[in-house]
């Protein structure tokens, strides 16, 4: 699941505009001391956020590659601070601890950063913390939000964030990158970037990592499979699963971190290795997380493809192969389509979201997904 190290603006795929109005800031020297970055959900928002990190923490003024620069795309470099979601929320307590690092000196002297991922879950007493910090900004501290929309956030903490906006990256440019950038066969990539939903950090993963693709795959197989177990053997199946994303571990890339560490003061060493403890849990919790939306999006494509074969039917012929996600399962896909009809379908769709809203919000996932494969099993015969 690890996307590998951002390098640099070369990173950010399709964001001419925002890149160009960023480094244009960087080379006048008037980076304000709070940026807002919106647009959809997996165009490299939090990419640029930390190629901007970098830039601002790394002694030639821009992302180099230099080791400042590889310390904040590692995650670790002492002056980068990261608030995201534990769960659905960003909660106070994060925030206090912000609040604490931030008053002390920067470790390597030129100035803390803090990028803060899906800004809009933070809750109403975090956002009102991180208000302070916003109204009050230390010298030599830039604060990077990143969200979908700006109307998500309280208008309070919008009015004091200058806005970089970004777009949606379309179909045929996807493709074009999986095909120019990252090599792949022109059918392989769009056929992968269709998968992903056209989400370019997804689609850029499974590109470089094919492995991170098998819990999307492992979700396909399950929605294939429901109506022919029995109840016992698809809560079986489903706990299986859930036992797969449990152990999902990253590995990490140390890059020469130690020998920084041990060239630190001893107070800053041992903050940096907790913070190297802290992040390597939240990296797992969220790479599961990230499993956990994979997992229930390729059980979605499932029942999206028999929508397709039931709304079309025989007369899409080769037009209904080239929009399926899974051409390879069309015979269970058929199969499949015969015994379900539009409403019910719609209605496992539906059952998808919910569970998907619900572990987001830390249901129990035991709970969650024993009750999706008991209720979608119940479609299949009410």
């Amino acid at each position: 699941m690890n996307p590998g190290k951002v390098s640099g603006w070369d990173d950010v795929f399709g964001q001419e505009a925002a890149v160009g109005h960023l480094r244009s800031m960087l080379l006048r020297g008037d980076v304000p001391h709070a940026l807002l970055f919106t647009g959809p959900r997996g165009v490299g928002k939090f990419t640029t956020a930390l190629v901007m990190s970098a830039a601002l923490l790394c002694p030639s003024g821009d992302a180099d590659g230099c080791p400042s620069c590889r310390r904040v795309a590692a995650r670790m470099h002492p002056d980068l601070h990261l608030l995201e979601p534990e769960g659905m929320n960003i909660r106070v307590e994060r925030v206090r601890e912000l609040e604490s690092a931030l008053s002390r000196k920067s470790v390597e002297g030129r100035g803390h950063v803090v990028v803060v991922d899906e800004a809009q879950s933070m809750t109403a007493e975090a956002a009102n913390a991180f208000l302070k910090t916003l109204e009050e900004p230390l010298p030599d501290t830039h604060l990077i939000l990143v969200s979908e929309s700006r109307d998500s956030l309280p208008p309070t903490v919008v009015s004091r964030c200058r806005e970089v906006r970004f777009t949606s990256i379309g179909w045929r440019e996807l493709e074009e990158y999986l095909v120019r950038r990252e090599g792949l066969p022109r059918e392989e990539a769009r056929s992968l970037g269709r998968r992903a939903g056209g989400m370019f950090g997804r689609a850029v993963t499974w590109a470089r990592h094919p492995e991170a693709a098998v819990y999307w795959k492992r979700g396909v197989e399950c929605a294939a499979s429901l109506r022919r177990l029995t109840l016992r053997e698809a809560l079986e199946r489903m706990e299986s699963c859930r036992r797969a994303l449990h152990e999902l571990r990253l590995e990490e890339e140390d890059e020469g971190l130690e020998a920084y560490l041990a060239a630190l003061d001893r107070k800053s060493a041992e903050r940096l290795r907790k913070r190297r403890e802290e992040e390597a849990s939240r990296r797992d919790k969220r790479a599961r997380r990230l499993a956990a939306r994979d997992f229930l999006d390729g059980m979605a494509s499932f029942y999206r493809d028999i929508m397709l074969l039931i709304v079309v039917g025989d007369e899409g012929g080769e037009a209904v192969e080239s929009m399926l996600l899974n051409p390879e399962w069309r015979k269970e896909l058929e199969r499949e389509a015969g015994h379900l009809d539009a409403r019910r379908v719609y209605r496992c769709l539906e059952r998808l979201r919910e569970a998907g809203k619900a572990l987001e919000a830390n249901v129990d996932e035991e709970l969650v997904l024993s009750h999706l494969v008991t209720e979608i099993r119940s479609l299949y015969c009410g």
